[in-house]
């Protein structure tokens, strides 16, 4: 036989062998997808969860959570939390008394916590930008805008309501007696020629009048406050100041337990739910350190998954000097 028939022969012997390993290495070798959950660690230090924690007068445990008090992920991927994703809370430093102040994230804008009601599941918050505005006549300048997974206005006794400002209007729309409207907590009106500002009550406003308003400010924004602060308040006494004593009382939340994935089940088994920062639940953390998926009472499959990624690295090692020799 000649040699290219030879090694046409030894090749053809070959290449059915590859396929077949090839297929071997794909099926033990799986590489996490990047959209899959982050990897919870096997045991997990249980004070983050048992403890509660003060911030100024308000005291914050499950399912709020301390910023700081967050964990990394076991594959270093991100970090969890004993707690809802949206309820973190930040401790901050108040500049002006140095006194320490709860503050969490909404949205991307920032709201000082005045008050968690654990009992009714409640809790009020300021818009920080008000609060911390030294001038006399502080004005909202962004909606209250926050995901409805964990949080929802509070609409058990409809107790709140909105008010609207519009900013930095230098005209008035026709056939509107805005004088009634226009803040003024300062001293005289604005000066002629420069911007005004108007607040209202959704009672006062109205659809027709916000457009019209709209098209003639430069910037509007619509809160909610208070059902019972609002109701001493007439339009004259919001308009002088007013309206800075009800925001500064905040508006009300409520938080609802989830029940669209398995983080019912972790707290129906005595749990808290561990969650990563895309708001994806991850497992369930139990006492005693332990972490069960989804609950306290299943077998943790977050141990079973280091066992199978650990064997299917043992196999790897075991079959690739194999797959070198038969392919070589």
């Amino acid at each position: 036989m000649s040699p290219p028939r030879l090694l046409a022969t030894a090749m053809a012997a070959h290449l059915p062998r590859l396929p077949a390993l090839l297929f071997v290495f794909l099926a033990v070798y799986v590489p996490p997808s990047h959209g899959e959950p982050a990897l919870l660690p096997t045991t997990y230090n249980d004070s983050m969860c048992s403890e509660s924690f003060r911030c100024g007068s308000i005291n914050i445990t499950y399912p709020f959570y301390l910023a700081s008090a967050s964990k990394e992920t076991a594959d270093h991927s991100g970090t969890y939390s004993c707690g809802y994703t949206d309820l973190e809370i930040s401790c901050k430093i108040d500049g002006r008394t140095g006194t320490p102040v709860p503050v969490i994230h909404l949205g991307g804008d920032k709201y000082t916590v005045l008050n968690i009601s654990y009992n009714s599941s409640t809790i009020i918050l300021a818009n920080s930008d008000v609060l911390d505005d030294p001038a006399p006549c502080p004005k909202p300048h962004h909606n209250v805008t926050f995901d409805y997974k964990w949080l929802q206005y509070n609409t058990s006794n409809y107790d709140y309501e909105n008010l609207t400002f519009f900013s930095g209007c230098y005209s008035k729309p026709p056939g509107f007696n805005m004088e009634n409207y226009q803040i003024n907590c300062s001293g005289p009106l604005s000066p002629p020629g420069g911007p005004a500002s108007f607040v209202f009550t959704d009672e006062e406003l109205g659809i027709a009048r916000y457009y019209d308003l709209a098209s003639h400010c430069n910037d509007n924004a619509t809160v909610p406050v208070l059902r019972n602060a609002l109701m001493g308040y007439e339009p004259y006494m919001l308009t002088r100041g007013g309206y800075v004593d009800v925001l500064e009382m905040g508006f009300e939340l409520e938080w609802n337990r989830v029940t669209t994935d398995q983080c019912f089940r972790c707290e129906g088994s005595g749990g808290r739910c561990a969650y990563g920062q895309s708001r994806a639940f991850l497992g369930c953390l139990c006492s005693g350190g332990k972490v069960g998926n989804p609950d306290c009472k299943s077998k943790s499959s977050v141990l079973s998954w280091h066992s199978s990624t650990m064997s299917r690295w043992f196999f790897l090692g075991f079959l690739s000097p194999a797959l070198i020799i038969c392919t070589s």
